[in-house]
């Protein structure tokens, strides 16, 4: 994919009206204390509509809902984007922009695909299209 910004799974979008002072200072405090957390990639999905975006299937855990959670408890007022929502959220880890044709991508996924763990081991606030980062933390490693 064209963004220009490594895999990541998105907790929220805020219109670009939102003041940036705000979101920085709530994701700053929400996730002051938030360890390494390990993810699962377990499978592929797609998002249909005009074009289609597949995307890697992460193993929804307690812990990745509660991140979710905390960043829409830390902002209550702020009207996210109707697919953050708590309830609408589709965690995922996008691989395509939209496709007119997903065949032959979704094709050459399945042929080599397999599940994959690593860590979400980093916050950021990010402004995009083109791609800037606001703000940036590493996340502590875990003691285990």
């Amino acid at each position: 994919m064209q963004l220009g910004y490594a895999p990541h799974i998105t907790l929220a979008i805020y219109p670009d009206e939102t003041p940036v002072k705000r979101l920085h200072a709530a994701l700053e405090d929400t996730s002051r204390n938030w360890e390494a957390l390990p993810i699962s990639l377990s499978g592929l999905g797609a998002f249909p509509g005009n074009g289609t975006v597949l995307w890697a299937v992460p193993v929804v855990t307690r812990e990745l809902l509660a991140r979710h959670q905390a960043i829409q408890t830390a902002l209550p007022d702020l009207k996210v984007d109707a697919h953050y929502r708590p309830g609408a959220w589709v965690p995922h880890v996008t691989l395509s922009g939209a496709l007119p044709n997903p065949g032959p991508a979704l094709m050459a996924l399945l042929s080599s695909w397999e599940p994959t763990t690593g860590f979400l081991e980093r916050v950021e606030l990010v402004r995009f299209r083109p791609v800037e980062v606001l703000y940036s933390s590493v996340c502590r490693q875990s003691d285990l």
